[in-house]
């Protein structure tokens, strides 16, 4: 009798170890790099969205553009670098038509903001700003582990068909002058 408890048992333990590991193997970590994999590019379903680059367009030190077609999404950051624990602008300017076209703006724009790692819900309303962008004051926090890549997920509606795109930058540290 007891061995077969102690079989048993280990069957158990074995069955648990086997899911655990079919679990981990199949989970789907978002990979920040390829803007098909972003979590809301996966939700938006049938979502208008840049085509998976090997880095998103990197607007540290300067604005940075995404073509979706007949939509030209462009980000900007301001002050360059943005600084951590700091409030920093976000400006967004939808231009239907390419990059020379009317500046469109986004119904429903939103901002949001993730690292590879997780650091909390950084999702933000984009208002209505000067010269057909729209904005949004945002403050992110330092990664404890010293990580500087933050990715900017742009999204909103034109013409009732939703728009994804993804930027990449590096926020400076806190106590650091911006524009050096």
């Amino acid at each position: 009798m007891k061995h077969r408890d102690v079989l048993l048992g280990l069957l158990v333990v074995a069955l648990v170890g086997l899911g655990v590991y079919w679990a981990r193997t199949r989970s789907v970590t978002p990979d920040p790099l390829q803007n098909a994999d972003a979590p809301a590019a996966r939700a938006a379903g049938d979502a208008v969205r840049a085509p998976s680059a090997a880095s998103p367009p990197d607007v540290t030190r300067s604005d940075g553009a995404v073509d979706l077609g007949r939509v030209h999404i462009r980000l900007a950051l301001d002050p360059k670098p943005p600084v951590a624990f700091a409030t920093f602008r976000a400006r967004v300017q939808a231009r239907t038509g390419g990059e020379g076209g009317a500046p469109t703006p986004l119904e429903n724009g939103r901002v949001w903001f993730e690292m590879a790692m997780p650091m909390g819900d950084h999702r933000y309303s984009l208002v209505t700003g000067p010269d057909g962008w729209q904005e949004a004051e945002v403050v992110l926090p330092r990664c404890p582990s010293g990580r500087r890549t933050w990715f900017a997920t742009v999204e909103g509606t034109m013409a009732g068909r939703p728009l994804t795109a993804r930027f990449r930058f590096d926020l400076a540290p806190p106590g650091r002058d911006p524009s050096k």
